[in-house]
Order: C-alpha cells, then sequence, then structure tokens
C-alpha cells in the first residue's frame, strides 16, 4: 500500500479507541476532501482487521448513488487492489472484512435489524438524512462493542437532523469537525478559481457552498421573498407581550402528527407574533393546558382561536368533535373555511408583510416558515406547485390559519389605539 499521510483533521479516526467517543461529523462546504479521506479510513482499518462496515445515506435507489464507486476508485490509488474484490453491490476483503451499502428511507424498525454487527457506520449525504431515519439506525448499530458512527454533510439547513443534534449542541459522545476547501492542500486549482469567483459575485452562495453555512431559507421557499424583507428591516427582534391587547391564536391540528399554535397581538397595522408552541402526540388537554400556563405566567388574555375547518370532526370512540373537547376544556374555537393550501400561502403572504416576530419565542416557528417549500421536479428542473409536506409544513399551516383570519378581520377597519402601548425593540 503506498504511503499515507492523514490531515490532522482526520486523525481522530485512526484514535478512535482512545477517544472515548461513538459519532464522528465531518461537515463543511464543497471541496473540503471529507469523502476521500473518510473512504482511505475505511479501507486501511478494514485491512488492519476484520470489520463489518456500513455505507449508508438516506436514499439509494441503486448502488450508484452509494460510495461503492469512490471506495472502488481509492482502493487503486491505495494499491490495496490485492486485498479487495469489488463485486457489484458490495467490497470484501481477503480478512473478512465487508462493506455494504444501503439506502435508510425504506427501512423500518424491523427491518434495520439487518445493520446489526456493524462495527463502523459511514453516514454519507448526512444533511439529508431524516430524524426518523437516526432514530431506527443508531439504536440497531450502537449494540456493536467499540463501534463508531462517521457522518459526512455539506450542511443544507440549521433544522437537517444531523446538524441540529450533532453539530450544534456540544455532545460529550461527539466530535464535531468542520473543514473546507482552503483546509484541503488536494483540492483541485479549478474548484478553488470557482470558489473565489463566487465569493467575489455572491458572498452569500460562497458561505453556504464553500464555507459550509446553512441556510436559513431553504430553496423554493415560498416565503423567501418576505423573509428577505423582514430580516433587512430586523422585524425578528424583541416583541414584548402587551397586557393591553388581547392574544389571538392560530392552530393546525394534528392527529398522527405535529398540532402547531401561533400567538399575535394586534396593534393598528403591526401583527405583533409573540409565542409559537409545537408538539406532537398530544391530546387537546395538553394544549390547553399550555394555552393555561402562558396566561398564568405571561399574562396572556386570550380572544379568538382560529382553528381549521377539521376541528369539526368528531372522535370515533367519544363522539364528541374535537371543538366540543376543547370548550369543554374552556377554549371556545373559531372553526376555520374549508380552504386549500394556496389560500393560506396567498392569506401568509400578505400578513407577512406586517409582521413582526419574537426571536426566541417563536424561533422554531419562524424556522418553519423560511423552510416551508414546495417540492421540486428533478426531470422538469422545476419546482412543483405542491408544497411539502414535513416538519416545516405544521407550523406555516397553523400560521395560514391565523392569517386568514386575522386579515379577514382587521380589512373592514384599522385597530383602535386604547392605551399608550410599548414600543418593539427594533433594535
Amino acid at each position: 500500500m503506498m504511503e499515507k499521510r492523514v490531515p490532522i483533521k482526520f486523525k481522530p479516526l485512526y484514535t478512535h479507541l482512545k477517544n472515548n467517543k461513538l459519532f464522528y461529523v465531518y461537515h463543511g462546504g464543497r471541496g473540503g476532501g471529507k469523502s476521500w479521506e473518510i473512504a482511505d479510513f475505511l479501507l486501511i482499518e478494514g485491512a488492519k482487521q476484520k470489520h463489518r462496515i456500513l455505507c449508508c445515506r438516506e436514499i439509494q435507489k441503486s448502488i450508484k448513488q452509494s460510495v461503492h464507486k469512490l471506495l472502488s476508485d481509492r482502493i487503486e490509488t491505495l494499491g490495496l487492489g490485492p486485498f479487495y474484490q469489488i463485486l457489484d453491490t458490495e467490497i470484501r476483503g481477503i480478512n473478512g472484512t465487508e462493506f455494504s451499502f444501503s439506502g435508510l428511507q425504506s427501512h423500518t424498525v424491523d427491518s434495520v435489524k439487518s445493520f446489526e454487527g456493524a462495527t463502523i457506520t459511514w453516514i454519507e449525504e448526512a444533511q439529508t438524512v431524516s430524524a426518523y431515519s437516526l432514530k431506527i439506525l443508531i439504536p440497531t448499530v450502537v449494540r456493536t462493542p467499540n463501534c463508531m458512527i462517521i457522518m459526512s454533510m455539506n450542511p443544507k439547513l440549521p433544522s437537517d437532523a444531523v446538524y441540529a443534534d450533532y453539530v450544534v449542541p456540544d455532545r460529550a459522545d461527539t466530535i464535531a469537525i468542520q473543514i473546507n476547501y482552503n483546509e484541503n492542500k488536494h483540492c483541485p486549482p479549478d474548484l478553488i478559481t470557482l470558489a473565489e469567483q463566487m465569493r467575489d459575485t455572491d458572498y452569500d452562495e460562497y458561505e453556504h457552498i464553500y464555507l459550509g453555512r446553512p441556510k436559513e431559507i431553504a430553496d423554493g421557499a415560498i416565503y423567501k421573498a418576505e423573509f428577505e424583507l423582514i430580516k433587512r428591516e430586523n422585524r425578528i427582534c424583541k416583541v414584548p407581550h402587551d397586557p393591553n391587547l388581547p392574544v389571538y391564536t392560530g392552530w393546525d391540528l394534528g392527529i398522527l402528527d405535529s398540532t402547531a399554535i401561533w400567538f399575535c397581538q394586534i396593534y393598528g397595522k403591526e401583527k405583533r407574533i409573540i409565542d409559537y408552541h409545537e408538539a406532537s402526540d398530544e391530546p387537546l388537554a395538553y394544549y390547553a393546558r399550555i394555552l393555561d400556563e402562558k396566561k398564568q405566567k405571561y399574562g396572556y388574555n386570550y380572544d379568538k382561536n382560529f382553528a381549521p375547518h377539521d376541528i369539526a370532526a368528531r372522535d370515533l370512540s367519544s363522539g364528541v368533535s374535537r371543538e366540543q373537547t376543547m370548550a369543554n376544556l374552556g377554549y371556545r374555537m373559531t372553526k376555520g373555511a374549508r380552504l386549500g393550501p394556496e389560500d393560506r400561502i396567498e392569506a401568509s403572504r400578505q400578513f407577512l408583510k406586517d409582521c413582526w416576530f419574537d426571536a426566541e419565542k417563536c424561533s422554531h416557528g419562524i424556522r418553519a416558515l423560511q423552510n416551508y417549500r414546495r417540492e421540486f421536479n428533478d426531470k422538469l428542473d422545476q419546482f412543483k406547485a405542491t408544497p411539502v409536506h414535513d416538519w416545516a409544513s405544521h407550523g406555516s399551516d397553523a400560521f395560514g390559519e391565523l392569517a386568514l383570519n386575522v386579515n379577514k378581520m382587521c380589512a373592514p377597519r384599522d385597530q383602535p389605539i386604547i392605551n399608550p402601548i410599548p414600543t418593539i425593540n427594533r433594535w
């Protein structure tokens, strides 16, 4: 095998047994050499001793979408051709080392059991891996003593499961290392030239693509223009609750899904978004309790609670509608009209023109609105009309319900100014 000099940032992989860590996360922009270095490590370790190595990603419809080709190329470069046998769907070493390749999206808790016994797991393109996939994969592979899980990613959004759970927090079980093209001695000169050209013409895109900074607003985001304006006008800031104004809530109800609630006050033309709450797999009594707690803690004086039309749906076991259940819990709900997503989207666009968001209490809801996006059609190379139904859709649908009703409520007249009201801290 040719001599291999390991860049210092990748040396933690080779000292795994001394580190007492489970996860190794390599993140950064294009051209950092992450995949090459990880592939070399796996091939070298697999040659030293018998390993069962799982190479996985969120979606793998064919072996061409995996790192099979990369590993095959590195085998030749490292002079390991006599040691490894390259097969159509796997790679085997003469010492019993096995490389297997799999997509995660199609697996269930039962089918993922086939991954048991993996001593090293490499999750590539980890920015696309869902929280659900991590939830079923990790408990299975960590059963193997002294196992390690390597994740490599070019971050896409701050809300990506791996970035949010393994890069942002300081975890005792994780080594997270950022590496970019300017730290890769083998980065192709042409790529460096492209990076520098983008740096000079579009610095925000340069930071995302080449320096690995997550985008705050997703590609295809429905409210991209609105939030770019909101950011320029510093309308995500500290927005205090005013005891002189009523609080309106907008809901999206989930049964086997998340329920989201926005809290809003109106002062003249200003729509002050003061709070947000989202949870899943909770009964209506839980959300009534949340409203009670916010009323006690912050003094919220609720006026109208705007809910989608399915609030009138009856529970099959009790025969009581969710609307009646909330009324029994002390909260009358205002049922919305049966409208489609485009109605909510257009109402939200109009509503966002006058919205101020509390940066702290509304942080998760703001991310949902910024990442509510349309699905991309790869064949036509364009975005579809249909919004993607994912984690961001719950907060966005609730905001749309609030916008529809508040727009309608405010259209005929301006909100009367009553007592002097503290102004929003705009700085």
